[in-house]
């Protein structure tokens, strides 16, 4: 069976440490260890990448 494809954009990966919306928190962190296990095909654009890489430590390496 073929893996889905799943495109991620900014709002995505801020959502893991958005401690003032937990259940958002809770729900992209389950998602993002279902993306470390390789359930699905991840894909970023270049934008969301440099969007990424001007981000304040921690959330530029978790």
């Amino acid at each position: 069976m073929r893996k889905l494809k799943v495109y991620l954009d900014t709002s995505v990966i801020s959502y893991l440490l958005q401690e003032d919306a937990p259940e958002k928190m809770a729900d992209t962190r389950k998602l993002w260890e279902m993306f470390k296990d390789g359930k699905y095909d991840v894909y970023l654009s270049t934008v969301t990448l440099e969007e990424v890489a001007g981000c304040p430590e921690p959330k530029k390496v978790n």
